[in-house]
């Protein structure tokens, strides 16, 4: 039993090591893991710094606090008297005045579901156009061999736009002549006549917010 267990250690030992730079290879019989401590670049905040924001609640009542936006995973954190961090309850009665941008919480389709979250509204009016500053976190890569280093882990912006039209849910969109027509269809026609008059391709977040002035002006 003490020969098999020597044999055994003797052809697989494993280590532990931390990243610094490059990986380790298999050598001499030795089976090595490696572990990774893997940097991300950016951040999941909008600003990181916690900025004086407004918070009215039932479109009345007004508290000041220091605020900022999560905008991985959808929350506004703010800082309690005591300054110790803490979230916003997000409800639909709640809205945020943070860096001159008002966040509203609204329901909205999500892979098939209704979920609930922060948006800014970029228009007024009948239809308006949300953003939802979203950030995804993609994965850290390992290097394929010992000579290349780690890509990091980041976070990316990920700005969504999506469309209220009515009491319902609101529906994500894409910026294009295509989408914002096959939304607009009740009078497809007179935006049709509207673009082509104005010389406007839709392409651009600001001219579709002139066709959605048009339309709730019509």
């Amino acid at each position: 039993m003490k020969i098999l267990q020597l044999l055994f250690f003797g052809i697989c030992s494993i280590g532990f090591s931390q990243y610094n730079g490059n990986a380790l290879i298999l050598s001499h019989g030795q089976l090595e893991l490696t572990f990774y401590e893997a940097p991300t670049v950016g951040s999941q905040y909008i600003n990181e710094i916690y900025q004086e924001a407004t918070a009215i609640i039932d479109s009345s009542k007004v508290e000041k606090r220091l605020m900022r936006y999560n905008a991985y995973t959808d929350e506004m954190e703010f800082l309690s008297k005591e300054q110790k961090p803490l979230r916003l309850l997000k409800r639909e009665n709640i809205e945020v005045i943070l860096n001159g941008k008002k966040y509203q919480v609204l329901y909205y389709y999500y892979k098939n579901k209704i979920a609930k979250g922060y948006f800014i509204p970029l228009n007024e009016g009948e239809v308006v156009l949300y953003l939802q500053p979203k950030k995804r976190l993609t994965r850290a890569e390992a290097p394929g061999n010992g000579y290349d280093d780690l890509t990091p882990a980041k976070y990316e912006n990920k700005f969504e736009y999506y469309l209220k039209k009515g009491d319902k849910p609101i529906t994500k969109i894409e910026i294009g002549r295509k989408d914002i027509l096959n939304q607009l269809g009740d009078r497809k026609e007179a935006i049709k006549s509207f673009i082509k008059e104005n010389k406007i391709k839709p392409r651009k977040v600001e001219d579709v917010i002139e066709v959605l002035n048009y339309y709730n002006g019509v």
